[in-house]
Formats: structure tokens, sequence, C-alpha cells
């Protein structure tokens, strides 16, 4: 059957299943939240866990290289200790590097981590590899709110959304603070073309700490949908202005005009 303009809006909405970036029509499932600038400040009690906090935000933040050369030097600190090889993992995973992601997921399961957090980055790897069933399979029996995030991520992407919703719902609730789970939720709704509650899912997320451009873009994505394209332009004139703007504000009148 041939796709409507809303089935491949849609697909491209849930299509990027493993990259940080946003874009006006896609978003990454496994989003990556930006903190900022990064502190230096390394704490003489715990040097260890300052290190990795502040690796921590580098890799958050996109600064990969910066994020391993802490994690390795948080290692340096601790050999032993399992948090900086998931950080190397986790920088790994986002930087495609999937054998090296697995090596440093195995010396973490060797140095006691919790199995939880290697068996979903297990998933997200295989997300990575294309075998969606098979990181399915693990982000069912995982029980995290990350997994849960990803598997309601994987239902939207199938165009499952009452299911992915109930997913994501269910996230929420059990942490309310859980900012993915709101974007997500948002961006279902969107494809479902239920606009206002969509909005509500989107706001709720820019009133987080950790909200960045990607979710004042999805939130004006929604207002422009739902017609009120003046609203999707103050939302962008937050972050963008001049040639910018009026490049986004017509990227959306465009996408008005197709549905």
């Amino acid at each position: 059957m041939k796709k409507t303009n809303d089935d491949s809006f849609c697909h491209s909405l849930f299509s990027n299943l493993n990259i940080g970036k946003s874009t006006l029509l896609s978003f990454s499932v496994l989003c990556l939240v930006l903190f900022g600038c990064v502190s230096t400040n390394v704490s003489k009690r715990d040097p260890y866990g300052s290190m990795v906090r502040i690796a921590d935000k580098a890799r958050k933040s996109g600064n990969h290289e910066a994020a391993m050369n802490f994690y390795k030097r948080a290692m340096e600190i601790d050999p032993e200790h399992p948090s900086a090889c998931l950080g190397l993992a986790e920088c790994c995973l986002d930087k495609k590097l999937l054998d090296a992601a697995n090596d440093y997921i195995k010396k973490a399961e060797d140095k006691g981590c919790n199995r939880r957090i290697s068996t979903y980055l297990r998933g997200k790897m295989l997300l990575l590899r294309g075998s969606v069933a098979e990181a399915e399979k693990i982000f069912s029996r995982n029980g995290s709110v990350d997994a849960m995030n990803a598997l309601g991520a994987i239902c939207a992407s199938r165009g499952q959304h009452k299911k992915a919703q109930d997913i994501f719902k269910k996230v929420i609730a059990r942490d309310t603070n859980y900012i993915h789970a709101y974007r997500n939720l948002g961006l279902s709704l969107m494809c479902c073309k239920q606009y206002k509650d969509a909005i509500f899912y989107l706001e709720n997320a820019c009133y987080m700490k950790d909200a960045n451009i990607s979710n004042r873009m999805d939130l004006a994505l929604a207002y422009g949908l739902s017609g009120n394209v003046q609203k999707a332009r103050e939302i962008y004139a937050q972050d963008f202005d001049g040639r910018v703007l009026e490049e986004k504000v017509a990227a959306l009148e465009d996408l008005l005009a197709e549905k």
C-alpha cells in the first residue's frame, strides 16, 4: 500500500533509532541530553567519582574525546570500579564503535557492574547493529526506565502508537522527571494528529532543567502542525533569528502544505 504524507512523516520521526542529533523531521529514540559547559573541579574526597561525573557531562554534551579522557583518568584512580568502563562503552556506542563498546561492557561486567545497566547497553548495541527484534527482547526483560523508553520508541517506529504511548506513560509514572519519555510521547501523539495532547507533553519537556534546543524544536513543530505557525515562530525565535529563523518557518509551512 502506498504511504500517505502522514505515514512518511511518522516514519521519519521514528526511523532514527540510534543517533543523538535531532532534525525538524526526525528524533533519536535514545536521546542525548545537552548539559552545557563541563566543570573541571575534581573533589579531593572523591576524585574517582568527580572524574566520572565530569566525563558523564562531557559525553552528554557531545564532547566524546574529553569524556573518554576523563573516564580513562578515572580508571587510573580506581581500576576495579566499573562505572568508567560503562561510560567508555556509552561513548563508543555514541560513536558507533561497536566492537570497542562490547569490550568495555565485558570489562564492566567483569568488575561487577549493575547488570541492568550493562544489558541495557547491550540492547542499545544490538539496536545500532540493526538487530531490532533482539534488542526488543532485551529491553522487555530489562525493566529500567531507559529500556522501557527504548521499547516504546521501537513500537512507535512500527506504527504501534497506542502501545508506545502506554509504555511512555508508564515511564513517566515511574519517573516524572524522565524528559525523554515526555518527548517521545509528544512525538507519537503528533503522528496520531493529537496535537493538543502532544503540545502538553512537549511543553512539559521544555520546562525541565535538562531541556535543550531539540525539545523546543519539537514543540515548535507541534504548534505548527496544529496550525499555529505564529506560536511556532515564537518558539523558533528563542534559538534562531534572521535568515535561519525564516528558513525554519518556511520549512514548517512547506510541511503543512504537504499535509
